[in-house]
């Protein structure tokens, strides 16, 4: 089944890519080919100008292939995204979602473990880093059999039916909850902040770890929100909760369901008969493109009477747009006010943050955004104040630490923001701000040296970068 492959390492035993013929492609501009090996799949690109060439060997690989592949590649232990993705619907390589638009090549978005949770299993981060791992990434590639029926080692020493959990057997909330931990992704999920919260296991309510937040104008379109929009359509509501996710997707394999007798399990008095391809999903399930490339496509889970054209996608909510907790799930002002502030609406965010913060002061993630919320207004001392507080709370908040650092040095106290940015980048070696900051911050020192240093490092790391190549002309200029 797809699920169990949605990870693994690459090598030829793992591949669904075609092996012959692999055409050169083009992301930013670069020309860019790979290379199947037994060890990983090596990336090359290369451009005449500006110039650019290099390579990379790419170890893992997420996503079944159903769809596509995204690509991964581990250095020095931390582990990142590789720009180039295989799309099954072309049968071909082409630039990644999220870097069509991507001016030049780059190769350090970083790969933590809440990219890789609802792709594989037995992960090993590394604490107090962003996306560092121990000998490799994951124990266990895809979902493993504990994401669906909780901690198995009991039932595996003896195996009972009251020492696993059967999905089936839960009630309708916690059952759900199982798919939607993947599948639900709202305008905003925001983790609870409770003492007694635990990381969501098989039988949970999902509601009792993540707040899960949507659009009141109707469910997102997007790729991964297939449990919003099923719970707003017209069967689920009539048939509640007898149709769930099972109801047409075989969970042990992937064996095609029979979908016209399903569907015909509640509209046996259907007057005409389908027309595409005989399959019902064909009208009312539609295949709707999304943001993520030209090559990706979801299945359109409203399973709507006349579909029409899907809205364009957004990755914010409009400034006017109300956010409302999903399902019968209450909430906190503080969920809420997160959600916002994640959601992309900082205006109506600033004010919930506010209160959220002179109730809970010591909630870092709260901190964390009002601190974001006052620098994008113009309001640093608060901004600064905030950011200290985080640090104070959570040594290891690596995006409070690189703009504190920004804050320290345009006050003249260089050494602490030199600190800061140090600090960052052991925790991330391919933070680019940080790295450009700690160049700048060591050439105003009059340490040409070591700001040369730091700029080549950027370039070994982002060799396409335009910035860092910038300044270093800059700062060689003359020699």
């Amino acid at each position: 089944m797809g699920m169990a492959r949605s990870s693994g390492l690459l090598n030829r035993q793992s591949t669904v890519e075609p092996l012959d013929g692999l055409a050169p492609f083009d992301v930013s501009g670069a020309q860019c080919s790979m290379q199947p090996s037994d060890a990983g799949w090596r990336f090359d690109f290369a451009r005449v100008e500006p110039a650019l060439s290099g390579s990379l060997l790419l170890s893992f690989f997420v996503g079944s292939g159903n769809i596509g592949r995204n690509y991964l590649y581990a250095r020095d232990g931390f582990l990142f995204q590789a720009p180039i993705s295989f799309y099954r619907s072309s049968g071909r390589f082409d630039a990644a979602p999220g870097y069509r638009q991507k001016a030049h090549l780059e190769l350090t978005r970083p790969v933590g473990a809440a990219c890789l949770q609802c792709h594989a299993s037995r992960l090993q981060p590394v604490a107090g880093t962003e996306n560092r791992f121990s000998s490799q990434p994951f124990l266990e590639g895809g979902v493993s059999c504990e994401r669906c029926h909780g901690p198995g080692q009991q039932h595996a020493g003896r195996p009972q039916r009251g020492n696993i959990v059967n999905p089936a057997k839960l009630t309708g909330e916690r059952r759900d909850s199982i798919c939607a931990q993947c599948h639900l992704t709202g305008a905003a999920r925001v983790a609870r902040l409770h003492p007694e919260t635990r990381p969501f296991q098989a039988g949970d309510r999902l509601s009792d770890t993540i707040a899960v937040f949507v659009r009141d104008g109707g469910a997102a379109t997007s790729a991964t929100n297939h449990f919003e929009q099923l719970a707003s359509s017209a069967c689920r509501r009539a048939a509640g909760e007898k149709l769930w996710c099972r109801t047409c997707h075989p969970v042990h394999s992937d064996a095609a369901a029979p979908v016209n007798t399903i569907c015909r399990n509640c509209h046996a008095a259907a007057k005409h008969q389908p027309a595409n391809d005989g399959n019902c999903t064909g009208c009312h399930m539609p295949r709707t493109a999304t943001p993520m490339g030209d090559h990706v496509a979801y299945t359109n889970h409203s399973i709507a009477r006349r579909p029409a054209a899907a809205p364009p996608l957004s990755t914010s909510s409009p400034a006017g747009e109300t956010l409302l907790p999903f399902g019968a799930a209450g909430y906190d002002p503080r969920d809420l006010a997160l959600a916002y502030a994640a959601a992309g609406a900082g205006q109506r965010a600033a004010g919930l943050l506010e209160k959220a913060a002179a109730q809970s002061p010591r909630d870092v993630a709260v901190l964390a955004q009002l601190a974001q919320l006052y620098e994008r207004a113009g309001q640093e001392d608060r901004a600064q104040s905030l950011y200290e507080r985080v640090l104070r709370l959570d040594p290891g908040e690596t995006a409070a630490a690189v703009n504190l650092g920004g804050h320290l040095m345009r006050r003249g106290q260089a050494a602490a923001a030199i600190a800061l940015w140090e600090s960052a980048l052991r925790r991330n070696p391919g933070l680019m701000a940080a790295r450009l900051n700690l160049a700048v911050a060591h050439f105003r020192a009059g340490q040409r040296e070591a700001a040369e240093a730091e700029l080549k490092k950027a370039l070994d790391w982002e060799p396409d970068h335009p910035a860092a190549r910038g300044l270093l002309v800059e700062m060689t200029a003359g020699r």
